[in-house]
């Protein structure tokens, strides 16, 4: 999920709803309960949009166009857009559950009078939009795969502020944190660094290690050259291991399915972010994109096979998906005006329902 930005300036900031992406439809098996067979799991790509709301425009209203960004679904091919939020506030960063039956996501709704405009606390619903519930104050959450736990990243002291305008940008003192879902228990922190602000984080699909990102606090938030990614064991005595390591950024690390690779944002060879791919020990870095605007929040499909992420289009604030080839090829767009398109995260759903 969970999932991360990076801005233009601090007005258009705000709004870089990053990456979404969608590629080619798979299927998964059917999956059978005591009661009968159930539909089988179809390639669904969840991800934030304005696409109801055309007449925002984010060069002249960047708070106005944040508002206006609800959870959308659409199938693993870019067809049925479904709206499954609606409401006043930013709702963003929504990862879908590996069985495909939740949505956990970020949301500024419950922030308080005078704190900033990018506050997030951390929601879960069932996929089909019902059932909204609150869960805790955080971002970028990311799934275990069974679904009884989530990670994301929030304050340790529970009192920093977000160091950037980005939605879901980490606190000034931010860590990872583990918390069990349902059972009552209080989140654990599982990096705990004071000298460090970790974020971004994304569970593995074998349940062993979270991937995330790293940096000084003493970095500049928005060109931390010293963020590099990490991996850490769910291990009471586990160290963080660190992956990369260079003088540029790094961000948005996400496990491919198959947990062999990572791809991941990477400033390499100028000042704006490209989709970086690297075997899982930190080896093998391969860059894929190489344009004059970001590309931001990769994630995969189902398969391995495409990766979808987020870039601006046709002006300035105009983020649009993208798909492209695990091997950096075959790139194309895969949402278009009107509105904004970002924040896509890759799995699969039962639900299949038409859009609202």
């Amino acid at each position: 999920m969970n999932r991360c930005e990076e801005f233009e300036n601090a007005a258009l900031a705000a709004l870089v709803i990053i990456e979404v992406s969608g590629a080619g439809l798979l299927g998964a098996c059917a999956q059978t309960l005591n009661r009968g067979e159930m539909q089988p799991l179809h390639s669904t790509i969840a991800f934030v949009s304005t696409r109801h709301d055309s007449a925002v425009d984010p060069t002249v209203n960047p708070q106005r166009a944040l508002l206006a960004a609800e959870i959308y679904l659409m199938n693993g091919d870019g067809t049925n857009p479904r709206r499954l939020t609606e409401n006043n506030h930013f709702d963003g960063f929504p990862a879908l559950s590996s069985d495909g039956s939740r949505i956990v996501f970020d949301s500024n709704r419950l922030r308080s009078e005078g704190e900033p405009f990018n506050t997030s606390d951390l929601f879960v619903m069932s996929a089909d939009g019902s059932g909204e519930t609150h869960l805790i104050r955080g971002s970028s959450a990311t799934w275990s795969p069974d679904g009884k736990q989530i990670a994301f990243h929030a304050s340790a002291s529970g009192k920093g502020h977000p160091i950037k305008p980005d939605p879901g940008a980490a606190t000034s003192d931010n860590d990872i944190f583990v918390l069990n879902l349902g059972d009552g228990t209080r989140a654990k922190n599982i990096t705990n660094s004071p000298e460090a602000i970790d974020d971004d984080p994304d569970w593995s699909p074998n349940g062993q290690k979270i991937v995330f990102t790293s940096h000084a606090v003493t970095d500049d938030p928005i060109n931390s050259a010293t963020a590099e990614i990490y991996t850490i064991e769910l291990d009471e005595t586990a160290k963080p291991q660190r992956l990369t390591n260079n003088a540029e950024e790094e961000r948005a690390p996400a496990w491919s399915p198959d947990g062999k690779r990572i791809v991941f944002s990477c400033r390499r060879g100028g000042p704006d972010f490209e989709i970086c791919v690297m075997n899982a020990d930190g080896t093998g870095q391969v860059q894929l994109t190489d344009n004059s605007v970001p590309d931001l929040t990769a994630s995969w499909s189902p398969d391995g096979k495409k990766i979808v992420f987020h870039r601006r289009a046709g002006g300035r604030g105009q983020f649009q998906l993208f798909l492209v080839n695990a091997d950096g090829t075959g790139e194309v767009q895969l949402t278009f005006p009107p509105g904004l398109n970002a924040f896509p995260n890759w799995g699969e759903t039962r639900d299949g329902g038409p859009a609202k």
